[in-house]
């Protein structure tokens, strides 16, 4: 009995991982169980009008290859937000369905014994710490954005009255002229709601994903166990192996649904990533040429960024696949074969259904796994090779 009340205990601890997700989503209104589709307009819009900018400025950056390159630098990586920020809303009947069926999963009635909640909450407990690591490295890669032009230098601008360059933190395109330090204030404080928008967007996204992955693959994890006691308690086989093919079939389907919420976000991601990291080490390429000065830590810095998030999601599908194969390995495992042929047909099927692992998919395109940081490389450095030739000809 103290087993199962200390169970509990945990679980409602580990529930509370949604909570951070909740909190999140709901400051742009994507939270699945009460979506806000007039705060999602509001915020969204003006996430669209700023997107506008972005390209207006590259626009006007198109006689100057440089300009081009550092504008896409940022603008490239505000698409994949604003893309994964769009799909949360899309998706968001796919996310409602895996997320009222994980909360189910957080009571004891969930669980066979004490043994099957410390296998759940060792998944739940790791992806615990996996978010607050990325939520954290997200939320402050956000603010040291905004806040660089604080922090940096203002250089005085060539002309004959030599007045002073202001800084924003974003290329969003300005229709009008900065001519005194109010009108530099106000437009600076303009930008603020975009480190809220972009940013709980991110967040928003990534927390979704890692809670539900690792929610999942402690499940599956649990299966593999019962399914491993199969042949320890042959009397009972039949009655257990219809709850574990219904669980089976549960699970699937999360991981179907999960798969299809984030393939176009990922899908985003990849490309944008993969043209991200071209572009910023032709930029560490003109630096050492110009010669080293403080953007070249900023460089370093931001390639560091894109590899982490990539690399996030590398981590998360091959958990996924990880459990998955246990569970197929278990199924071969339990003598199967011993069985009535009723039930082998049933094995059988879940054999050959668990032979297609769970993994996060890129659109319909690529899985992520342990060789996407290998190909993203190759891919961007072949990249890398072609728009170093504009540096040779200039």
């Amino acid at each position: 009995m103290e087993d199962w009340v200390q169970g509990q205990k945990d679980l409602n601890e580990g529930v509370k991982m949604f909570d951070w997700g909740r909190w999140i989503s709901k400051g742009i209104g994507v939270w699945p169980l009460a979506p806000n589709d007039y705060l999602f307009a509001v915020t969204f819009s003006y996430f669209t009008i700023v997107m506008i900018l972005e390209f207006v400025d590259l626009y006007t950056c198109l006689g100057n290859f440089e300009k081009v390159i550092d504008n896409l630098t940022e603008n490239l990586a505000f698409v994949h937000i604003y893309v994964r920020t769009l799909m949360l809303r899309v998706h968001i009947d796919e996310l409602r369905y895996v997320i009222t069926e994980s909360l189910n999963d957080y009571k004891v009635s969930a669980f066979r014994n004490s043994i099957e909640i410390k296998i759940f909450m060792s998944h739940i407990n790791k992806g615990k710490l996996f978010a607050k690591v990325v939520l954290t490295f997200i939320a402050m890669t956000e603010i040291t954005w905004y806040l660089q032009p604080l922090t940096t230098p203002a250089s005085p601008i060539e002309s004959d009255n030599e007045t002073v360059q202001f800084l924003l933190p974003y290329h969003f395109y300005v229709f009008y002229e900065m001519n005194g330090f109010l009108s530099y204030v106000l437009t600076y404080l303009s930008h603020g709601p975009h480190v809220v928008i972009s940013g709980f967007g991110h967040m928003t996204s990534d927390c979704f994903l890692i809670i539900l992955v690792f929610h999942l693959s402690g499940r599956l994890a649990v299966l593999a166990e019962r399914i491993n006691t199969l042949k320890e308690e042959p009397e009972i086989y039949k009655i257990k192996l219809k709850s574990i093919i219904k669980e089976h079939m549960r699970l699937l389907k999360m991981g179907e649904n999960i798969r299809e919420a984030f393939a176009t976000a990922l899908l985003a991601y990849l490309l944008n990533g993969t043209i991200l990291l071209c572009i910023i080490g032709y930029q560490i390429l003109v630096n050492f040429m110009t010669g080293p000065n403080s953007d070249l830590m900023q460089y370093f810095i931001f390639i560091f960024a894109t590899y982490f998030i990539i690399t996030v999601f590398c981590i998360v599908s091959e958990r996924l696949i990880t459990e998955s194969n246990k569970v197929t390995e278990a199924f071969w495992n339990s003598e199967w074969y011993t069985m009535e042929r009723e039930y082998v047909n049933d094995i059988i099927f879940c054999i050959s259904r668990s032979q297609k692992s769970l993994a996060l998919q890129a659109g319909k395109f690529a899985f992520f796994g342990n060789g996407t940081l290998t190909e993203v490389t190759k891919t961007a450095m072949g990249y890398l090779s072609v728009l170093r030739n504009f540096l040779i000809v200039n």
